[in-house]
């Protein structure tokens, strides 16, 4: 082997390397963010269910938003903001929080918003 072909083989090594390396961090990147993204729509789940329940009110979806946000949070979401409201006959609640980052400086945002009917009794 030549020293031409030994320099070649080290160029396209120093070229492909950060771009591999930049592709792995991206698929970690994702994996993280699909994971907060899914403990975000749990909570906001949890949250409007309560809320929605017959003799329920929007603080008891609140305080149930925030014992789920406790118990699945960790490191996953951080400044989480949680809102809830029941309005006529819908009940909504809406989480939105940081996830983590490997990119310094950068801070992606999970958003969940989860509604459905008020559950009512009726009757017959």
């Amino acid at each position: 082997m030549n020293s031409r072909q030994g320099e070649k083989g080290s160029t396209e090594l120093v070229m492909v390397l950060p771009i591999a390396f930049t592709m792995l961090m991206a698929v970690f990147q994702a994996g993280l963010w699909t994971h907060a993204q899914q403990r975000a729509e749990a909570v906001a789940e949890r949250a409007m269910a309560a809320a929605r329940a017959h003799d329920a009110d929007a603080a008891t979806g609140r305080r149930e938003g925030h014992q789920a946000l406790e118990q699945l949070r960790g490191a996953m979401l951080t400044h989480p903001r949680l809102q809830v409201q029941r309005t006529g006959g819908q009940a909504r609640a809406r989480l939105s929080a940081d996830a983590p980052s490997l990119v310094p400086g950068w801070t992606p945002q999970v958003v969940a918003e989860r509604s459905g009917p008020v559950e009512r009794l009726e009757t017959p």
